[in-house]
Protein backbone atom coordinates (compact mmCIF):
# COMPACT_ATOMS: atom_id res chain seq x y z
CA UNK A 1 0.00 0.00 0.00
CA UNK A 2 1.19 3.52 -0.83
CA UNK A 3 -0.30 6.72 0.57
CA UNK A 4 1.29 10.05 -0.36
CA UNK A 5 0.28 13.70 -0.48
CA UNK A 6 0.96 16.12 -3.36
CA UNK A 7 1.81 13.29 -5.74
CA UNK A 8 3.17 13.81 -9.28
CA UNK A 9 1.01 11.93 -11.83
CA UNK A 10 3.24 12.41 -14.87
CA UNK A 11 4.32 8.75 -14.94
CA UNK A 12 0.75 7.56 -14.39
CA UNK A 13 -0.79 9.05 -17.51
CA UNK A 14 0.34 8.02 -20.97
CA UNK A 15 0.13 11.59 -22.28
CA UNK A 16 3.00 12.35 -19.90
CA UNK A 17 1.26 15.50 -18.67
CA UNK A 18 2.53 17.27 -15.57
CA UNK A 19 -0.25 17.12 -12.98
CA UNK A 20 -0.42 16.52 -9.26
CA UNK A 21 -3.07 15.19 -6.92
CA UNK A 22 -3.85 16.12 -3.34
CA UNK A 23 -3.55 12.49 -2.20
CA UNK A 24 -2.38 9.34 -3.95
CA UNK A 25 -3.48 5.91 -2.74
CA UNK A 26 -2.21 2.69 -4.33
CA UNK A 27 -3.46 -0.64 -3.05
CA UNK A 28 -2.26 -4.20 -3.67
CA UNK A 29 -5.16 -6.07 -2.05
CA UNK A 30 -8.89 -5.46 -2.01
CA UNK A 31 -8.78 -5.41 1.79
CA UNK A 32 -6.47 -2.38 1.71
CA UNK A 33 -9.00 -0.61 -0.49
CA UNK A 34 -11.90 -1.54 1.82
CA UNK A 35 -10.05 -0.18 4.85
CA UNK A 36 -9.19 3.07 3.08
CA UNK A 37 -12.76 3.64 1.88
CA UNK A 38 -14.19 2.91 5.34
CA UNK A 39 -11.90 5.56 6.81
CA UNK A 40 -12.64 8.28 4.27
CA UNK A 41 -15.94 7.77 2.46
CA UNK A 42 -17.88 9.88 4.98
CA UNK A 43 -15.40 12.76 4.86
CA UNK A 44 -17.24 15.82 3.59
CA UNK A 45 -14.44 16.67 1.17
CA UNK A 46 -13.71 13.13 -0.05
CA UNK A 47 -13.33 13.27 -3.82
CA UNK A 48 -11.65 10.51 -5.81
CA UNK A 49 -10.78 9.25 -9.26
CA UNK A 50 -9.71 5.70 -10.06
CA UNK A 51 -6.63 5.77 -12.28
CA UNK A 52 -5.44 2.49 -13.76
CA UNK A 53 -2.89 2.67 -16.58
CA UNK A 54 -3.80 6.29 -17.34
CA UNK A 55 -4.03 5.43 -21.03
CA UNK A 56 -7.37 7.11 -21.67
CA UNK A 57 -7.06 10.18 -19.44
CA UNK A 58 -6.03 13.77 -20.11
CA UNK A 59 -5.21 15.97 -17.13
CA UNK A 60 -5.76 19.68 -17.75
CA UNK A 61 -5.10 20.67 -14.13
CA UNK A 62 -4.08 19.27 -10.77
CA UNK A 63 -6.62 16.94 -9.19
CA UNK A 64 -7.92 18.33 -5.89
CA UNK A 65 -8.75 14.99 -4.38
CA UNK A 66 -7.56 11.39 -4.07
CA UNK A 67 -6.24 9.35 -6.97
CA UNK A 68 -6.97 5.68 -6.27
CA UNK A 69 -4.61 3.40 -8.18
CA UNK A 70 -5.33 -0.36 -8.24
CA UNK A 71 -2.23 -2.53 -8.21
CA UNK A 72 -4.05 -5.79 -7.52
CA UNK A 73 -2.78 -8.82 -9.42
CA UNK A 74 -4.20 -12.24 -10.08
CA UNK A 75 -5.55 -14.33 -12.96
CA UNK A 76 -7.33 -17.66 -12.70
CA UNK A 77 -9.67 -20.02 -14.48
CA UNK A 78 -12.93 -19.93 -12.54
CA UNK A 79 -14.69 -22.84 -14.24
CA UNK A 80 -15.13 -24.55 -17.56
CA UNK A 81 -17.86 -26.02 -19.72
CA UNK A 82 -17.55 -28.19 -22.80
CA UNK A 83 -17.10 -25.11 -24.97
CA UNK A 84 -16.11 -22.21 -22.72
CA UNK A 85 -13.54 -21.13 -20.16
CA UNK A 86 -14.45 -18.50 -17.58
CA UNK A 87 -11.37 -16.56 -16.48
CA UNK A 88 -11.16 -13.93 -13.75
CA UNK A 89 -8.57 -11.16 -13.55
CA UNK A 90 -8.03 -8.56 -10.85
CA UNK A 91 -8.64 -4.92 -11.75
CA UNK A 92 -4.97 -3.95 -11.56
CA UNK A 93 -3.81 -6.59 -14.03
CA UNK A 94 -2.15 -5.18 -17.17
CA UNK A 95 -4.63 -5.76 -19.98
CA UNK A 96 -2.22 -6.96 -22.67
CA UNK A 97 -0.48 -9.35 -20.28
CA UNK A 98 -3.90 -10.79 -19.47
CA UNK A 99 -4.71 -11.26 -23.18
CA UNK A 100 -1.40 -13.07 -23.70
CA UNK A 101 -2.07 -15.29 -20.67
CA UNK A 102 -5.54 -16.20 -21.99
CA UNK A 103 -4.15 -17.35 -25.34
CA UNK A 104 -1.41 -19.36 -23.61
CA UNK A 105 -4.15 -21.06 -21.57
CA UNK A 106 -6.21 -21.82 -24.70
CA UNK A 107 -8.95 -19.35 -23.77
CA UNK A 108 -9.82 -17.52 -26.98
CA UNK A 109 -11.65 -14.38 -28.05
CA UNK A 110 -9.58 -11.44 -26.84
CA UNK A 111 -6.78 -11.66 -29.39
CA UNK A 112 -8.09 -8.75 -31.51
CA UNK A 113 -7.86 -6.58 -28.38
CA UNK A 114 -4.13 -7.23 -28.03
CA UNK A 115 -1.67 -4.46 -27.23
CA UNK A 116 -4.26 -2.01 -25.92
CA UNK A 117 -2.65 -0.16 -23.00
CA UNK A 118 -4.38 -0.04 -19.64
CA UNK A 119 -5.75 -2.38 -17.01
CA UNK A 120 -8.43 -5.05 -16.75
CA UNK A 121 -10.65 -2.83 -14.57
CA UNK A 122 -10.61 -0.08 -17.18
CA UNK A 123 -11.56 -2.55 -19.90
CA UNK A 124 -15.00 -2.87 -18.34
CA UNK A 125 -15.45 0.83 -17.58
CA UNK A 126 -14.53 1.89 -21.11
CA UNK A 127 -15.74 -1.18 -23.05
CA UNK A 128 -12.47 -1.13 -24.96
CA UNK A 129 -12.57 -2.13 -28.60
CA UNK A 130 -10.37 -2.51 -31.66
CA UNK A 131 -10.13 -4.42 -34.94
CA UNK A 132 -13.67 -5.75 -34.91
CA UNK A 133 -13.94 -6.74 -31.24
CA UNK A 134 -15.17 -5.16 -28.02
CA UNK A 135 -14.76 -6.17 -24.39
CA UNK A 136 -18.55 -6.43 -23.94
CA UNK A 137 -18.64 -9.45 -26.27
CA UNK A 138 -16.73 -11.44 -23.67
CA UNK A 139 -17.37 -9.88 -20.25
CA UNK A 140 -19.47 -12.28 -18.16
CA UNK A 141 -19.53 -10.53 -14.78
CA UNK A 142 -18.00 -7.53 -13.03
CA UNK A 143 -17.23 -7.51 -9.31
CA UNK A 144 -17.13 -4.09 -7.67
CA UNK A 145 -17.25 -2.20 -4.40
CA UNK A 146 -20.37 -0.04 -4.12
CA UNK A 147 -19.36 3.03 -2.15
CA UNK A 148 -22.86 4.02 -1.03
CA UNK A 149 -23.56 0.71 0.67
CA UNK A 150 -19.99 -0.44 1.27
CA UNK A 151 -20.97 -3.83 -0.14
CA UNK A 152 -19.24 -6.00 -2.71
CA UNK A 153 -21.63 -6.41 -5.62
CA UNK A 154 -21.71 -8.33 -8.89
CA UNK A 155 -23.10 -7.12 -12.20
CA UNK A 156 -23.95 -9.23 -15.22
CA UNK A 157 -23.01 -8.28 -18.75
CA UNK A 158 -26.54 -7.11 -19.52
CA UNK A 159 -26.75 -4.96 -16.40
CA UNK A 160 -23.50 -3.16 -17.31
CA UNK A 161 -25.36 -1.28 -20.09
CA UNK A 162 -22.42 -1.51 -22.45
CA UNK A 163 -22.34 0.79 -25.46
CA UNK A 164 -19.71 2.20 -27.78
CA UNK A 165 -16.93 3.05 -25.28
CA UNK A 166 -19.65 3.27 -22.64
CA UNK A 167 -20.84 1.41 -19.56
CA UNK A 168 -22.90 1.97 -16.43
CA UNK A 169 -19.62 2.70 -14.61
CA UNK A 170 -19.20 5.90 -16.64
CA UNK A 171 -22.72 7.13 -15.90
CA UNK A 172 -25.14 5.80 -13.26
CA UNK A 173 -22.33 4.34 -11.12
CA UNK A 174 -19.76 7.04 -11.82
CA UNK A 175 -18.11 7.94 -8.51
CA UNK A 176 -20.07 5.20 -6.76
CA UNK A 177 -18.24 2.04 -7.76
CA UNK A 178 -14.69 0.73 -7.86
CA UNK A 179 -14.17 -2.37 -9.98
CA UNK A 180 -12.38 -5.21 -8.17
CA UNK A 181 -12.23 -7.90 -10.85
CA UNK A 182 -13.75 -8.98 -14.15
CA UNK A 183 -14.79 -12.45 -15.30
CA UNK A 184 -14.50 -13.09 -19.03
CA UNK A 185 -16.34 -15.87 -20.86
CA UNK A 186 -13.93 -17.15 -23.50
CA UNK A 187 -14.03 -20.01 -25.96
CA UNK A 188 -12.11 -23.25 -26.11
CA UNK A 189 -12.57 -23.20 -29.88
CA UNK A 190 -10.76 -20.49 -31.87
CA UNK A 191 -13.00 -18.22 -33.94
CA UNK A 192 -10.66 -16.19 -36.09
CA UNK A 193 -11.67 -12.56 -36.64
CA UNK A 194 -9.80 -11.34 -39.72
CA UNK A 195 -12.44 -8.84 -40.85
CA UNK A 196 -10.11 -5.82 -40.92
CA UNK A 197 -8.13 -5.20 -44.11
CA UNK A 198 -4.91 -4.56 -42.19
CA UNK A 199 -5.20 -7.95 -40.48
CA UNK A 200 -5.86 -9.70 -43.78
CA UNK A 201 -2.87 -7.95 -45.35
CA UNK A 202 -0.58 -9.06 -42.52
CA UNK A 203 -1.70 -12.67 -42.94
CA UNK A 204 -1.24 -12.53 -46.71
CA UNK A 205 2.17 -10.86 -46.49
CA UNK A 206 3.34 -13.47 -44.01
CA UNK A 207 1.81 -16.35 -46.01
CA UNK A 208 -0.39 -17.44 -43.10
CA UNK A 209 -3.33 -19.32 -44.63
CA UNK A 210 -4.74 -20.96 -41.49
CA UNK A 211 -4.14 -18.43 -38.70
CA UNK A 212 -4.27 -19.32 -35.03
CA UNK A 213 -5.34 -16.91 -32.25
CA UNK A 214 -1.62 -16.37 -31.58
CA UNK A 215 -1.17 -15.37 -35.24
CA UNK A 216 -4.00 -12.84 -34.93
CA UNK A 217 -2.39 -11.45 -31.78
CA UNK A 218 0.92 -11.10 -33.62
CA UNK A 219 -0.86 -9.36 -36.49
CA UNK A 220 -2.60 -6.87 -34.19
CA UNK A 221 0.61 -6.10 -32.30
CA UNK A 222 2.50 -5.54 -35.57
CA UNK A 223 -0.23 -3.27 -36.97
CA UNK A 224 -0.53 -1.22 -33.80
CA UNK A 225 3.23 -0.80 -33.48
CA UNK A 226 3.48 0.51 -37.04
CA UNK A 227 0.45 2.79 -36.87
CA UNK A 228 0.46 4.07 -33.32
CA UNK A 229 3.17 5.80 -31.30
CA UNK A 230 4.65 3.88 -28.38
CA UNK A 231 3.40 5.74 -25.31
CA UNK A 232 6.75 5.15 -23.61
CA UNK A 233 8.33 7.29 -26.34
CA UNK A 234 5.56 9.67 -27.46
CA UNK A 235 2.79 10.71 -25.08
CA UNK A 236 -0.77 10.01 -26.24
CA UNK A 237 -4.00 8.41 -25.11
CA UNK A 238 -4.48 6.22 -28.15
CA UNK A 239 -7.55 7.12 -30.19
CA UNK A 240 -8.54 10.54 -28.91
CA UNK A 241 -11.94 10.65 -30.64
CA UNK A 242 -14.78 8.19 -31.01
CA UNK A 243 -15.80 7.13 -34.50
CA UNK A 244 -18.99 9.16 -35.06
CA UNK A 245 -22.21 7.26 -35.74
CA UNK A 246 -24.72 8.73 -38.22
CA UNK A 247 -28.10 7.61 -39.49
CA UNK A 248 -28.66 6.21 -42.99
CA UNK A 249 -29.96 9.48 -44.44
CA UNK A 250 -26.95 11.46 -43.21
CA UNK A 251 -24.58 8.77 -44.43
CA UNK A 252 -26.15 8.66 -47.90
CA UNK A 253 -25.72 12.43 -48.25
CA UNK A 254 -22.09 12.24 -47.09
CA UNK A 255 -21.28 9.33 -49.39
CA UNK A 256 -22.79 11.21 -52.32
CA UNK A 257 -20.45 14.12 -51.64
CA UNK A 258 -17.44 12.03 -50.53
CA UNK A 259 -17.58 8.66 -52.37
CA UNK A 260 -14.35 7.44 -50.75
CA UNK A 261 -15.58 7.97 -47.19
CA UNK A 262 -14.50 5.16 -44.88
CA UNK A 263 -17.17 3.61 -42.69
CA UNK A 264 -18.43 0.53 -40.87
CA UNK A 265 -22.02 -0.61 -40.57
CA UNK A 266 -23.55 -0.29 -37.09
CA UNK A 267 -26.96 -1.89 -37.24
CA UNK A 268 -29.21 0.48 -39.15
CA UNK A 269 -26.64 3.26 -38.73
CA UNK A 270 -23.13 3.90 -40.02
CA UNK A 271 -19.94 4.44 -38.05
CA UNK A 272 -17.56 6.81 -39.80
CA UNK A 273 -13.79 6.43 -39.51
CA UNK A 274 -12.82 9.51 -37.50
CA UNK A 275 -9.18 9.18 -38.50
CA UNK A 276 -10.15 9.39 -42.18
CA UNK A 277 -12.30 12.49 -41.57
CA UNK A 278 -9.42 14.22 -39.78
CA UNK A 279 -6.94 13.19 -42.47
CA UNK A 280 -9.18 14.64 -45.20
CA UNK A 281 -8.96 17.98 -43.43
CA UNK A 282 -5.19 17.94 -43.98
CA UNK A 283 -4.43 17.76 -40.27
CA UNK A 284 -1.92 14.90 -40.12
CA UNK A 285 1.18 16.27 -38.44
CA UNK A 286 -0.52 19.57 -37.58
CA UNK A 287 0.93 21.05 -34.39
CA UNK A 288 -0.59 23.45 -31.89
CA UNK A 289 1.72 24.62 -29.12
CA UNK A 290 3.08 21.46 -27.48
CA UNK A 291 0.47 19.11 -28.96
CA UNK A 292 0.15 17.62 -32.44
CA UNK A 293 -1.89 15.30 -34.64
CA UNK A 294 0.19 12.19 -35.21
CA UNK A 295 1.84 12.12 -38.62
CA UNK A 296 0.88 8.48 -39.32
CA UNK A 297 -2.55 8.21 -37.66
CA UNK A 298 -4.77 11.28 -37.55
CA UNK A 299 -6.95 9.83 -34.80
CA UNK A 300 -4.05 10.11 -32.37
CA UNK A 301 -3.24 13.40 -30.63
CA UNK A 302 0.23 13.43 -29.14
CA UNK A 303 2.39 15.29 -26.66
CA UNK A 304 4.91 16.71 -29.14
CA UNK A 305 7.10 17.99 -26.33
CA UNK A 306 6.21 19.44 -22.93
CA UNK A 307 2.55 19.83 -23.85
CA UNK A 308 0.05 20.87 -21.22
CA UNK A 309 -3.35 19.28 -21.00
CA UNK A 310 -4.88 22.51 -22.24
CA UNK A 311 -2.62 22.41 -25.32
CA UNK A 312 -4.17 19.05 -26.20
CA UNK A 313 -7.72 20.30 -25.50
CA UNK A 314 -7.17 23.34 -27.71
CA UNK A 315 -5.84 21.11 -30.50
CA UNK A 316 -8.82 18.78 -30.14
CA UNK A 317 -11.20 21.71 -30.59
CA UNK A 318 -9.35 22.82 -33.73
CA UNK A 319 -9.75 19.28 -35.10
CA UNK A 320 -13.45 19.18 -34.16
CA UNK A 321 -14.10 22.53 -35.83
CA UNK A 322 -12.31 21.54 -39.05
CA UNK A 323 -14.14 18.23 -39.33
CA UNK A 324 -17.51 19.84 -38.64
CA UNK A 325 -16.82 22.58 -41.17
CA UNK A 326 -15.98 20.05 -43.91
CA UNK A 327 -18.37 17.19 -43.13
CA UNK A 328 -21.01 18.57 -40.76
CA UNK A 329 -20.11 15.78 -38.33
CA UNK A 330 -19.30 16.33 -34.68
CA UNK A 331 -16.41 14.39 -33.15
CA UNK A 332 -16.62 13.45 -29.48
CA UNK A 333 -13.54 12.76 -27.35
CA UNK A 334 -12.97 9.19 -26.30
CA UNK A 335 -10.39 10.29 -23.77
CA UNK A 336 -11.59 11.30 -20.30
CA UNK A 337 -10.69 14.95 -19.73
CA UNK A 338 -10.07 16.03 -16.13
Amino acid sequence: MTLENDYNLKKLNTFGIEARCKTFFEYSTDEELFDFIRLHKNDSDFKFFVLGGGSNVLFTKDFDGTIIHPATKGRKIVYETADNIFVEAQAGEIWDEFVEWCIENKAYGLENLSYIPGTVGASAVQNIGAYGAEARQFIHRVKFLHLDSGDIQYMSNEACCFGYRESIFKHLLKGKAIILSVVYKLSKHPSINRSYADVEKYLTDNKITNPSPADIRSAIIDIRRKKLPEVSETGSAGSFFKNPVVDAETFKALQGKFPEIKYFTAGANFKLAAGWLIDQCGLKGFQHKGAAVHKNQALILINAGNATGNDVVELSKIVQDKVFEKFGVKLEPEAIII
